[in-house]
């Protein structure tokens, strides 16, 4: 039913000498492609901090990235073979720690646009709301952090001012690009290098200006920011990225812990009896075969497939994914039976359905339907990315549609409440406590993506719960990995 994937190892990593034809840069090359995408991207991060990799992690291996951990294995007295051994990786561990300490990197999020990029919060920086966004100041005046939206701005426009505004004011501009899709500008004067990065985002611009001090060479401050960029390249792009490593702090008085709110996310049911298969849920929003679905569902996927009563089983193709919004496109060559009409004004005690394909070992696995009503429109803490809603919610219910009273979708299930959790946290037991995506934020993934999609302006011509039924299993589906 689905193509066998090929498993990926945690193996270490190649780099070392000569040409791309050479014996020892095809050997490195072989041991890259036997890891997944997080894997790559972790050790492009214990890279950065330790000085060896100062770009963007890139899943395609090259000759740059082979020659950086080359050196590594140079500087360490060990042959340049391009292949870490267990005990040269830790070796790198090692060396990046100290330093990710220091920066005590974290993850901060934009307060309108709900994206979140790495932040290095261990250097004791203050929180300021501002206009556009949120900023960062270093009490000791070593760096300067500003995560901002431009709305209603293009990108050359935008481009083109900060440059012509460094060398107004007499910046040595020491590095700028111009892409389709996103600028870079560094600009250095006085001791002060500040480095502007924005991707375009719905209609505007969502990026960042970092600063930082040559008297705080210490941080490193072109180490930091290449992390940073990262991070925002990753969100922009759907491409994999990883949380920050979990560096204990040496600190004599450590931050107060947070209770944390007990929330789980429904997790693609696994089925050991069909060689370790997981499947969540999902839903077509175009003719071509596009399909949203979770994150969470298909990240740790190297084969897809799709299917339901009315498709047959299909492999589909990973086009992006959201991990932040926790949200992933996928394509199949089908012709779905319908597509989602998204509509993004839901309205608090409204009638809501949820389509998909729970328990699938245990539940019908020609979907299942259930309905209830939206509860509140923001998720826990007041994410208002979420809507919490009052509708049965099962394992494998990840990724599949919140349909209104008219069949339109104003969601993508995401998660529900712990009942176990919120027992030993605040012994009390919640009662069908569920959270969907809403269909603006899932609107705005596909205007990333460039996926042109249906929309619905209201509600207002209802339909019989057996109609809503029938629509939502025509453009619903379950989504198996491998």
């Amino acid at each position: 039913m689905i193509a066998t994937a090929i498993a990926a190892t945690l193996l270490a990593f190649p780099v070392a000498a000569q040409t791309k034809n050479s014996p020892i840069y095809r050997a490195a090359a072989s041991e890259w492609s036997s890891l997944d995408a997080y894997q790559r991207v972790r050790l492009q991060v214990y890279l950065t901090a330790a000085g060896y990799w100062p770009a963007v992690p890139n899943q395609d291996f090259s000759m740059r990235l082979f020659e950086a951990m080359s050196q590594f294995q140079s500087d360490h007295g060990m042959p340049r073979t391009g292949i870490l051994n267990e005990q040269q990786l830790d070796m790198l561990i090692q060396a990046a720690e100290p330093i990710l300490r220091t920066w005590g990197m974290g993850e901060i999020t934009h307060p309108t646009r709900r994206v979140s990029i790495w932040a290095p919060l261990g250097l004791g920086l203050v929180q300021k709301r501002v206009k556009d966004g949120v900023e960062y100041t270093d009490p000791q005046k070593r760096v300067f952090l500003g995560f901002k939206y431009l709305e209603n701005v293009g990108l050359k426009e935008v481009h083109d001012y900060l440059l012509q505004q460094a060398i107004a004011d007499g910046s040595v501009v020491q590095y700028e690009v111009l892409r389709k899709d996103f600028f870079v500008v560094s600009v250095y004067k006085d001791g002060l290098t500040r480095y502007m990065r924005y991707h375009r985002d719905g209609n505007g611009l969502l990026g960042f200006v970092f600063g930082w001090n040559d008297a705080g060479a210490q941080i490193y401050g072109e180490r930091i920011v290449t992390l940073i960029s990262a991070s925002l390249w990753a969100v922009a792009n759907g491409a994999p990225f990883v949380t920050p490593p979990k560096i204990v702090q040496e600190a004599a008085n450590p931050p107060v812990q947070q209770p944390q709110v007990p929330v789980t996310t429904p997790k693609p049911e696994t089925k050991n009896d069909e060689g370790g298969l997981t499947s969540g849920s999902g839903f077509f929003v175009t003719n071509a075969g596009h399909i949203i679905t979770n994150h969470h569902v298909i990240e740790k996927c190297s084969t897809v497939a799709v299917g339901s009563d009315q498709i047959e089983p299909t492999i589909a193709r990973i086009i992006g994914s959201d991990p932040t919004n926790d949200l992933a496109l996928l394509q199949a060559n089908v012709i779905p039976g319908a597509i989602a009409d998204l509509r993004s004004n839901a309205r608090l005690g409204e009638s809501v359905a949820v389509f998909g394909y729970p328990l699938s070992n245990v539940l019908s696995s020609s979907g299942n339907f259930t309905q209830g009503s939206v509860t509140a429109l923001a998720g826990l803490r007041d994410d208002t990315r979420h809507l919490q809603i009052q509708a049965p919610v099962q394992s494998g219910n990840s990724g599949g549609p919140l349909l209104d009273a008219s069949g339109n979708v104003i969601g993508v299930v995401v998660s529900m409440l712990s009942a176990k959790r919120m027992i030993e946290v605040a012994n009390t037991l919640p009662q069908n406590i569920n959270f969907a995506i809403k269909a603006n934020v899932a609107a705005n993934f596909l205007d990333s993506k460039g996926v042109q999609y249906a929309t619905a302006s209201s509600n207002s011509n209802p339909l019989k719960p057996e109609d809503i039924a029938e629509r939502a299993k025509k453009l619903g589906v379950m989504v198996v990995c491998k």
